[in-house]
């Protein structure tokens, strides 16, 4: 498995290199206090996560596929591989967010509190997830060429959702204004449950995934 993680991360060099010049970026200019933490770190997040779903596509430039399931390898092993790439990319995204927020709290730059940015860090940890645990099914159930305007979808409308509740969910009874009236920490831990949704979601996408891929003909 450890083999067709280091192949994925192999493929996508080039993408990762450019990534890392995109987060040096922007921290750069968070620091110049041109973007605020929060919108650098949800912003990335949201972004990079794609970066998994792309892997598809050189897969089926290579017809990886078919030569893959000529190796002895279960369905379970190549899907995994995948999800292991994307753990991983999470973790990365995760461990870079963390030190941002430190350093701009050291530096003392910014006008947003720590906790603000550490909130935003996991929200938009689990939109990230949110994405990764639908896309992933259809680029195996469909191909990425088939897929990709679904992840349009998959990004656009919890954004448009959370936009509608922000603006009418008071006028009916559903608000998040409880947020507000929580303790920090309290408030911290309502929202850690988002990325733990997140990865419960991605064990379950991980399971419909190796069903797909069991049953699909190369």
């Amino acid at each position: 498995m450890s083999g067709l993680i280091w192949k994925d991360a192999l493929v996508m060099r080039k993408t990762i290199k450019f990534y890392v010049i995109f987060l040096l970026a922007y921290f750069g200019l968070a620091i110049l206090d041109i973007f605020e933490l929060t919108f650098v770190i949800s912003f990335s997040t949201v972004i990079i996560m794609v970066m998994p779903i792309s892997c598809f596509s050189f897969d089926e430039t290579a017809k990886w596929d078919r030569f893959c399931r000529s190796l002895p390898l279960e369905p379970r092993t190549i899907v995994g591989a995948r999800y292991l790439f994307t753990l991983l990319i999470l973790l990365v995204l995760a461990a870079f967010s963390a030190v941002c927020t430190l350093l701009l709290f050291l530096l003392d730059i910014g006008s947003v509190p720590p906790i603000e940015n550490i909130g935003a860090m996991l929200g938009s940890l689990g939109a990230g997830l949110f994405i990764v645990d639908v896309m992933l099914p259809l680029c195996y159930k469909l191909g990425p060429e088939r897929a990709r305007p679904y992840l349009f979808a998959v990004i656009f409308i919890p954004f448009i959702a959370f936009f509608l509740l922000m603006e009418f969910g008071p006028d009916l009874g559903l608000s998040l204004e409880f947020l507000n009236r929580l303790p920090e920490i309290n408030a911290l831990g309502v929202i850690a449950l988002i990325p733990l949704a997140g990865l419960l979601g991605l064990l379950l996408s991980f399971l419909i995934s190796c069903r797909i891929v069991d049953r699909k003909e190369f």
